[in-house]
């Protein structure tokens, strides 16, 4: 009697690690399934690309400079965006690349679409301490200061835009105070600029490097973004 109870049990312990295991793999092939769902384009090349009109706003809080979270994932992660920050001297037009850093893209192109950074000032030029070859902005108190109520993570550097230990001119990237304090401050070089690999790298000017050049503190910028057209 204990013997055949011992093999029902021996039996109900073999069958549940059978279904476990079946389960497991089943997860595990709808995870690598889901994985090659996703193919995140790596490269810059808006110049063929086809986009939408400008995206309207999304989600848009009563003050468009302070959000109480940081916003939902909302991009196509498998489509490029192109931001035109409108200039007095010009556009300055930035193919926005999600392979490269997919939430950084979505922040910006969250916070763009719900204009925050219409009408702000720019906060730095190569001439503003401690210099170098970027102009920067994003600041809603228009003094390098401040974001836009909630901080996000750091990604990985891994756009060809870096190298030699350097940003290349054109490269658009996250402003920081540190690890993990990423918001709303962001630059572009103007040439090539030695910095550690320590923000997030998300776009490339793709024309108006130019104008970028022209950019001083304190002028005035709008930015709008369009979405890839499948």
């Amino acid at each position: 009697m204990n013997l055949s109870r011992s093999g029902r049990l021996a039996s109900a312990v073999l069958a549940g690690l059978l279904v476990a295991a079946v389960v497991g793999v089943g997860a595990y092939f709808i995870n690598v399934a889901a994985t090659r769902r996703t193919s995140p384009v790596t490269s810059a090349d808006c110049s063929t690309a086809n986009f939408s009109e400008p995206l309207g706003p999304l989600d848009q809080p009563s003050s468009v400079h302070h959000y109480s979270k940081a916003p939902a994932f909302t991009i196509d992660s498998e489509r490029l965006y192109q931001a035109t920050i409108a200039t007095a001297d010009g556009d300055i037009v930035i193919c926005l690349v999600p392979g490269w850093a997919p939430h950084t893209v979505n922040n910006f192109v969250t916070l763009v679409r719900n204009h925050f950074f219409d009408g702000l000032r720019w906060g730095r030029d190569p001439s503003t301490a401690p210099g170098g070859p970027v102009i920067q902005g994003g600041s809603p108190n228009n003094d390098l200061t401040g974001g836009p109520g909630y901080k996000f993570d750091d990604e990985k550097v891994v756009s060809p835009l870096y190298k030699s230990s350097a940003y290349q001119p054109g490269s658009v990237a996250m402003a920081n105070a540190g690890p993990n304090t990423n918001g709303s401050q962001f630059f572009i070089t103007l040439s090539s600029f030695s910095l550690p690999a320590s923000y997030n790298l998300f776009g490339e000017v793709v024309s108006g490097l130019n104008i970028a050049a022209k950019v001083k503190k304190g002028d005035l910028m709008n930015i709008t973004v369009r979405e890839q057209l499948p």
